[in-house]
């Protein structure tokens, strides 16, 4: 991520420093990789895939390692031409897909699930007492 633009750095540590010390931990999973590529892979600037299949195409196409259960790929083509809090939107979805899979691979991980899994992996923001 140190080389890539600090559009796309500024996005990924803001949505990152919204999760709790538990959903970052997660993401070390082996099981889990971040691929960046210049040109638009899937279906957007952001597009996580689970599980990764070895046969099928995006596997084919970004050689992810071995281990590899849960495929989060960044376009950085999608970074530059995006609004920030699409992108944004987009990050926390993603990763709550991501977050669901490693922790129950079987459970539903429809998008509902996935907001539901972000919303508990997230830190409570702090609120500021009116005055």
């Amino acid at each position: 991520m140190s080389k890539q633009s600090r559009r796309i750095q500024t996005c990924v540590r803001k949505i990152l420093n919204e999760l709790d010390a538990e959903a970052l931990q997660s993401l070390r999973d082996p099981r889990f990789e971040v691929i960046v590529t210049p040109v638009t892979i899937g279906f957007g600037s952001v597009w996580a895939y689970f599980p990764v299949h070895r046969k099928r195409w995006i596997a084919r196409k970004l050689s992810p390692k071995p281990q590899t259960r849960v495929l989060l790929v960044l376009s950085t083509a999608g970074f530059e031409d995006e609004p920030v809090r699409l992108l944004e939107d987009y990050l926390r979805d993603h990763l709550g897909h991501t977050l669901l899979y490693l922790r129950d691979p079987k459970a539903r991980n429809e998008c509902v699930d996935a907001q539901q899994e972000w919303q508990m992996s997230a830190r409570p923001m702090s609120v500021k007492p009116d005055g």
